[in-house]
């Protein structure tokens, strides 16, 4: 988990600073003088492409993808010994279970909860060794 995290933080450092390299290359073409229309057309572009890496990125920083570590660690310390359901952890951390849902369905993905259903709800518990977790990414 701790290794995604740092993966995840070194790739938006690399994204900022692909987009602060292309800054620098947008004010190097728009401080020289007397542009021709095919710079004038590059720039755009340049623009049009920027937004869209800064949106993409306050996507994954404000996003649902932007989870409190804090509360990751609590979420992993509750299941450490039982099973729980959404709302019973929303309770404890004091987070709306939509809240809980969305840390809890990341951590499945990310291979650090595993669920079941019984009834129509679903209990979350840790995966608790290497060979679960191995297991549960060959059946992705």
């Amino acid at each position: 988990m701790r290794i995604d995290i740092f993966s995840n933080r070194k790739k938006l450092e690399e994204q900022k600073i692909k987009i602060s390299e292309d800054l620098l290359k947008i004010k190097d073409l728009v401080g020289k003088p007397r542009r021709s229309t095919y710079e004038e057309s590059e720039i755009k572009t340049q623009l049009k492409e920027l937004g869209y890496r800064v949106e993409e990125i306050g996507k994954k920083v404000g996003g649902k993808g932007n989870l409190d570590l804090k509360k990751i660690k609590g979420i992993i310390f509750l299941l450490k010994d039982r099973e729980m359901s959404s709302p019973e952890i929303g309770k404890i951390l004091k987070i709306s279970r939509n809240r809980a849902n969305e840390y809890l369905k990341k951590m499945e993905v990310d291979n650090i909860l595993k669920s079941r259903f019984i009834g129509k709800k679903k209990y979350y518990s840790v995966l608790k060794n290497r060979s679960e977790r191995k297991k549960g990414l060959e059946e992705k």
